[in-house]
């Protein structure tokens, strides 16, 4: 068995070195809050296609849309009922054999109270951040992501 030996005033700096690189890979990276004329405007088809979920992943946007219905007690993964509720929307041109899924809009709880005021079709706007989650995983190993989006304001149209 191999022994070390121990250098007397840098074993503190051991333990910091280890613990800033293990650090690196736990934080998520996410970028500052921008400005509310900063959100990237996204169409709502390109935003639920599945096709950008890499590009659009934790970048900070603003999405037309239509409220839909309120999803009590059903959250995507990573996400706390005491602390966020969701609701999903349908694209701005509402229902038809053309239009895209539906999307999961995630809100916190301390902005919510306007989702309880919206009605089903009625026109809004959300900022917030694009959260990339897994939906199901392939068979065969790979993993099928999709896009929620964490809503930082609503607004009716």
């Amino acid at each position: 068995m191999r022994r070390f030996r121990r250098v007397p005033g840098h074993s503190w700096m051991l333990v910091l070195m280890l613990g800033l690189s293990g650090c690196q890979g736990l934080l998520p990276m996410v970028p500052p809050k921008p400005s509310q004329s900063e959100y990237l405007a996204v169409d709502y088809q390109r935003f639920v296609s599945g096709v950008y979920v890499d590009e659009l992943a934790n970048k900070y946007l603003k999405l037309e849309c239509r409220f839909s219905s309120i999803m009590a007690g059903t959250l995507p993964g990573g996400y706390s009922t005491a602390r966020y509720m969701s609701f999903l929307a349908i694209s701005p041109g509402g229902y038809g054999i053309e239009s895209p899924g539906h999307l999961t809009v995630v809100v916190p709880k301390d902005i919510a109270d306007i989702v309880f005021t919206l009605r089903h079709g009625e026109q809004i706007q959300v900022y917030g951040r694009a959260v990339p989650v897994i939906v199901q995983r392939k068979f065969g190993g790979g993993v099928f992501k999709s896009l929620v989006l964490e809503a930082d304001l609503i607004q009716k149209q």
